[in-house]
């Protein structure tokens, strides 16, 4: 097998300097374009691939982040880290993907372990940390932003939507429709932005003195993405409307009824509006929030963090917004 080309075989094979070399790849002023134009050449010519793992250990930087989430199906996350990657690579830096395994959709130990073994400049995660990887990022100067998740309790930057008013704007808009018989089909209950949703809704209902009994207010367990069960529940108590936490889950909570129920008319909304970037050809009353500037918004937290490890913590909540399609 031949061996790697490096920045040295290159210098000598044109007489310069490593130094010179090096700043020339790198696009540095203080070199002529000439001797850039002519690097380059030489460098494609042999056939060189720049090593950022030993450039990164020279100068401590990487410019990469490390983005992690638990549901690489779900396709906000996709919406998600698209924007990131846009708006990351505004000024230089990477992106590297991740994805959990572990349980109770959180950043626990061995994947945050995982993410700061790759010297990553920082952490943008949709996943709430646990407490022990705050004190890991701690201890070892990892900058870490939540986005979607609060994060105030455990002293981490976060991002997140208003997930309360999205529950009761979404409560409003049922409520003038079908005022009961209106069901909540949410993530696990020990994930925070879902109790809120559902908190929203059921709040809303009670103050019109029509409170949602407690059996329609759902939340699956961990890693069961066949909820299919309680819609059939929800069928047989004759419910007219079902709010879901998210899209994916309102998507699919659509597509079974209109197999196994087609003479039921029952409304399904979400949470999330998906349908902003991927142009999906089905109706759905959701949720919305400002997607571009929250993204811009923990972008510009992980920097902060970056350049101040010690800064106080920041935080910044999202109106959210009602998509209605009648």
């Amino acid at each position: 097998m031949q061996k790697r080309v490096l920045l040295k075989d290159i210098a000598e094979k044109m007489g310069l300097t490593i130094n010179t070399v090096s700043r020339a790849l790198k696009d540095k002023k203080d070199i002529s374009e000439d001797t850039k134009t002519e690097v380059r050449r030489i460098a494609y010519q042999m056939g060189y691939i720049p090593d950022t793992i030993a450039s990164s250990l020279r100068s401590g930087v990487t410019k990469t982040i490390g983005v992690m989430f638990d549901n690489i199906a779900n396709p906000y996350f996709v919406i998600m880290t698209d924007l990131l990657h846009q708006e990351l690579k505004k000024d230089g830096y990477e992106m590297m993907i991740y994805t959990n395994s572990g349980d109770h959709a959180q950043l626990d130990v061995d994947n945050f372990n995982l993410m700061a073994s790759r010297r990553l400049d920082g952490i943008i995660t949709f996943l709430k940390p646990t407490e022990d990887v705050v004190r890991l990022a701690n201890n070892n100067s990892v900058p870490m932003v939540i986005l979607g998740r609060e994060g105030e309790d455990i002293n981490v930057d976060s991002v997140y939507t208003d997930d309360y008013l999205g529950g009761q704007l979404m409560a409003q808009y049922l409520s003038a429709k079908y005022l009961d018989k209106v069901a909540y089909v949410g993530a696990p209950i020990d994930i925070m932005c879902s109790i809120k949703r559902s908190e929203g809704l059921m709040d809303y209902y009670h103050d019109l003195n029509h409170p949602i009994k407690n059996e329609y207010i759902i939340y699956i367990e961990h890693y069961i993405r066949d909820f299919h069960k309680h819609i059939d529940f929800l069928v047989e108590e004759d419910i007219k409307a079902i709010f879901c936490f998210n899209d994916s889950m309102a998507y699919d909570a659509m597509s079974y009824l209109k197999k196994h129920y087609p003479y039921k008319n029952i409304e399904v909304t979400g949470y999330d509006n998906i349908g902003y970037g991927l142009r999906i050809p089905v109706d759905l009353t959701t949720i919305d929030s400002d997607k571009v500037s929250m993204v811009k918004k923990v972008v510009r937290f992980i920097k902060n963090r970056i350049q101040d490890p010690n800064m106080p913590i920041q935080t910044k909540v999202y109106q959210t917004k009602l998509v209605k399609f009648e």
